[in-house]
């Protein structure tokens, strides 16, 4: 593809089938609940943007051949070949400061170094990743930001007082516990229906939700725990979230298997009696204890305005030295939004319709899809299709 002729391109989303703990939500948002192929999936996270990306050719997100991939979260590092586009490594290895922006390859080399999702999800495990700066043979930082779509349910930090000791003790002793009930389920000693209530008790005598902080967030929540070092899960509650958590992420595109030190599971154990691996030792050496970092309102960000006017209402959600956010709000159809720039641009549409504009070339982008706009394209304009369009740019 000749770079001289860069245009913006759909991004084809990867959707991640989560039988237990996905949902509806992502598959609707985009309008593709009438896809014969996503008939009856549960959907956990759709992969917006990262370094196994593809990127359709197709002028608009209404085109019918224009769907996403369906995976498990066990091949989503398998760079996979889609009709119609072009796979984002391959244009990137064209030219790399063209593609991503001279800035980018500098600081990151010539690799997509963000990961961009859109997750419904339940609950999942108390986690954190080692803070930022962080010398390790093993374990990377994972800067990482959430924008709450809907109200949710999270924990954030280790509760004030707490004796971190004791927390360690009793996630400790709880997997000792499970082991050996895993491993009677192993051996076939003991029934799995039987092992789930003994597991169940043994969370509730342990309860080790009484160490943290359980936070409702409402619609619109911005958190950044991008200094990495802090407490988090995602809890779920399905009387007060039926939805469970319904978030937009931004974070570096580091893997699970080197970021996430885990202390407990929420007593997850799967018919064959496998238990997921805990990092317990890690956890507690590498949790930022500090009384500020485990205050979720140190976390919570603020939309900043950038600029105003009766064409288009532009904020700042995030702004961290790895990846920043902006909002921008078109309220009227026609009206538009114009930017320059020298790194690549993701853009989410949250609500709405929009027109992408780079030179003579245009791209259609409807409510719950992506674009991605490489660096060489250097301005744009994003003209609204509907009132109120609401868009998110990611860079």
């Amino acid at each position: 593809m000749d770079i001289k002729g860069m245009r913006p391109f759909l991004v084809v989303p990867k959707l991640i089938e989560q039988p237990t703990w996905g949902g509806t939500y992502i598959v609707e948002t985009k309008n593709w609940q009438n896809k014969p192929v996503l008939s009856g999936k549960k959907i956990g996270q759709s992969y917006e943007l990262y370094d196994k990306s593809n990127l359709s050719l197709s002028a608009t997100s209404e085109d019918p051949l224009f769907i996403g991939e369906i995976a498990d979260n066990r091949i989503v590092e398998q760079q996979t070949t889609v009709s119609n586009s072009i796979a984002l490594t391959q244009l990137i290895a064209q030219n790399p400061a063209e593609i991503l922006g001279k800035r980018i390859v500098d600081a990151y080399g010539p690799t997509m170094h963000l990961l961009l999702k859109f997750t419904q999800a339940l609950g999942n495990s108390f986690q954190l990743h080692i803070p930022d700066g962080t010398d390790n043979p093993h374990w990377k930082a994972k800067p990482e930001s959430w924008y709450y779509f809907e109200p949710g349910l999270i924990t954030c930090g280790v509760k004030k007082g707490v004796n971190w000791q004791d927390y360690k003790t009793a996630v400790t002793l709880l997997d000792n516990l499970m082991q050996k009930t895993a491993s009677q389920v192993q051996a076939g000693t003991l029934a799995y229906e039987k092992a789930k209530g003994m597991i169940a008790e043994l969370v509730k005598l342990h309860d080790p939700w009484q160490y943290v902080n359980l936070v409702r967030v409402e619609k619109g929540t911005l958190l950044d725990l991008s200094p990495c070092g802090i407490h988090h899960s995602w809890e779920e509650d399905l009387d007060s979230i039926p939805l469970g958590n319904v978030s937009y992420e931004i974070q570096l595109n580091v893997m699970d298997d080197v970021s996430t030190l885990r202390s407990f599971d929420k007593g997850k154990m799967s018919k064959e009696g496998k238990l997921r691996s805990l990092q317990i030792d890690d956890y507690f050496a590498f949790a930022d204890r500090s009384e500020e970092a485990n205050d979720p309102i140190t976390h919570m960000r603020k939309p900043k305005t950038i600029a105003a006017s009766p064409s288009f209402t532009h904020e700042r959600l995030l702004e961290t030295k790895y990846y920043s956010m902006d909002r921008v709000i078109i309220p009227e159809q026609g009206k538009k939004f114009m930017a320059v720039f020298d790194t690549f641009r993701h853009i989410f549409v949250r609500s709405g319709s929009v027109v992408i504009l780079t030179g003579s070339h245009t791209l259609t982008v409807t409510t719950g899809h992506s674009a991605f706009v490489p660096a060489a394209c250097s301005e744009y304009a994003i003209r609204a299709s509907i009132p109120d369009s609401e868009i998110l740019i990611s860079y």
